[in-house]
């Protein structure tokens, strides 16, 4: 039921960018650019909401992080081996649980993608891109799966290069992990 009333709006709005080049191939690659866009964009709002709703806890986290790393520095340097590795110990267990939230944000960041593919498979699954050159371990041929996937890479760093040169682009971002850092 889901399906049947969201899909016509949706469809209609995605497919259109693949329909604005007058060249089939142009257009395939057009418009999966302009999903991936889609997809970042979107997917870079929210894992800087995340960011943001989240700080006093990252903020915790990194806290530890470093209070554990101190210890045990000021351990080393006194010679106390003992407890320089149950500090340690104690400072990589809140870095394990940094950087598994920095995953878990980065998963944030691309959570658009299995829909964007999902769409990509009901339009294109049985219609492959023709290339004009045969290309190692793909052939003449290219599928939605890793057109899209190259594309979006390629979108993906052309966004964060570009987005980096604006300032209340990088100074929200600053400003964040200034409030978490």
């Amino acid at each position: 039921m889901v399906h049947s009333l969201f899909f016509p709006f949706f469809d209609s709005w995605l497919i259109a960018p693949f329909r604005w080049l007058p060249s089939p191939t142009a257009g395939y690659i057009f418009g999966v650019v302009v999903l991936a866009l889609y997809c970042i964009i979107l997917g870079d709002l929210s894992a800087t909401l995340v960011t943001y709703f989240n700080t006093k806890y990252i903020k915790k986290i990194q806290g530890e992080m470093d209070h554990h790393h101190n210890l045990s520095e000021k351990a080393l340097m006194m010679g106390d081996k003992e407890s320089y590795k149950a500090v340690n110990s104690q400072a990589l267990d809140a870095f394990g649980h940094s950087f598994s939230l920095g995953a878990a944000i980065f998963c944030v960041s691309i959570w658009p993608m299995p829909f964007a593919l999902a769409w990509l498979n009901l339009r294109f699954a049985d219609a492959p891109l023709e290339l004009p050159v045969s290309l190692p371990f793909l052939g003449n041929t290219i599928e939605y799966f890793p057109s899209f996937l190259l594309l979006y890479i390629a979108t993906r760093m052309i966004y964060s290069t570009i987005m980096r040169k604006f300032t209340w682009y990088s100074g929200t971002k600053a400003r964040l992990a200034g409030q978490v850092a």
